[in-house]
């Protein structure tokens, strides 16, 4: 049976996908652009990282929860054809990109840890082991690994909805109070799968009100866009330490899920704009591997240069630019060499 669009989850992949490019951006350039990188409570791009750990637990579990004849086999086959493919092919143009930029290639880090890029965890890796990271970032290792455990999850989930995510809820809220690995608490898989099974459960609810209680999903959208306003330009977290910015985190990206959620109803009404959001949504992925690239090559030029704000807005409309040309390249790649397999 086919499955229901979510077109919401477009919208939310689409408009995270737009914010990574920005949050990223004031990276690539050696001059403080704050207002591309943070608002008056948090950053931008942690709430687009936690919202596309959510988005995918509502779309894995909307797929494959009530299926009765799931195949580990081939739900591990279809991820890895899903992933790895298009990295590799962004890996190596990377590759010679950073080669022709720097006539050599990371010649301090040993050669067998170009096994952590083959795997696609050379991202999440970095800060512990010395690797070959060139683009993916630690989120692509973070997704690997929910991949990899979301049999176990869904199972879990599927016969113990509440009971799951309140275990999760509760082991994140651990880590948010103390943390003491070597990694960041973004980066941790417990954390993750939190934010995995939060996306599924508010699926459920989405589901439950439009089915059962209809008239409150207006009032759910004009409180999260109210909460939006207030989260993005009233500082309410100053001084709040570890647990209160994750926690802070953990609401707004409830927030502003809710939010866009509500909006992809609207959205849906004018047929360009949804043409235009699925098809960014379905390039979300080839987005993330090459903004990066895309970012360093035009902000390169303009290094020692202190550019006026109309200077970087047009570098950034150029980053953007040259992404989306970018990802269309590796999408073309990928479709050409699957075409003789």
């Amino acid at each position: 049976m086919k499955q229901e669009r979510l077109f919401y989850l477009d919208v939310i992949r689409a408009v995270c996908a737009l914010m990574i490019v920005v949050y990223h951006f004031p990276l690539a350039i050696s001059q403080p652009v704050d207002y591309f990188h943070s608002f008056a409570n948090g950053s931008f791009g942690m709430i687009a990282v936690y919202s596309f750990f959510m988005v995918s637990g509502a779309a894995l579990m909307h797929r494959y929860r009530n299926e009765e004849n799931f195949s580990v086999r081939t739900f591990y086959r279809k991820r890895f054809f899903s992933i790895y493919p298009l990295f590799w092919i962004t890996y190596v143009l990377a590759f010679f990109w950073v080669f022709w930029q720097l006539r050599e290639i990371y010649h301090v880090v040993p050669t067998y840890a170009v096994i952590w890029s083959v795997i696609g965890m050379d991202g999440w890796l970095a800060n512990l082991v010395p690797t070959f990271y060139m683009v993916g970032e630690w989120f692509l290792g973070s997704i690997i690994m929910l991949y990899l455990a979301f049999p176990v999850v869904r199972a879990a989930y599927r016969r113990y909805p509440a009971a799951s995510l309140l275990a999760a809820f509760a082991a994140a809220m651990v880590l948010f109070a103390w943390h003491p690995f070597p990694i960041e608490i973004k980066q941790n898989p417990v954390v993750d799968v939190f934010y995995f099974l939060l996306g599924a459960a508010l699926e459920d609810g989405r589901r439950y009100i439009r089915e059962h209680r209809p008239n409150l999903q207006k009032p759910v959208w004009i409180l999260s866009a109210a909460g939006m306003v207030i989260w993005i330009f009233v500082p309410v977290t100053n001084g709040v330490g570890t647990f209160g910015r994750e926690v802070s985190f953990l609401i707004f990206t409830v927030i502003f899920y809710l939010f866009w959620m509500g909006a992809a109803e609207r959205l849906q009404r004018l047929p360009s704009a949804e043409k235009i959001l699925i098809s960014l949504s379905g390039s979300s992925y080839g987005i993330f591997l090459t903004h990066h690239a895309a970012a360093q090559a035009i902000t390169g030029h303009f290094a020692a240069v202190q550019s006026t704000k109309r200077e970087i807005f047009m570098m950034l409309v150029m980053t953007f630019v040259l992404t989306w040309a970018a990802t269309r390249l590796v999408y073309w790649i990928e479709s050409y060499i699957k075409s003789f397999l």
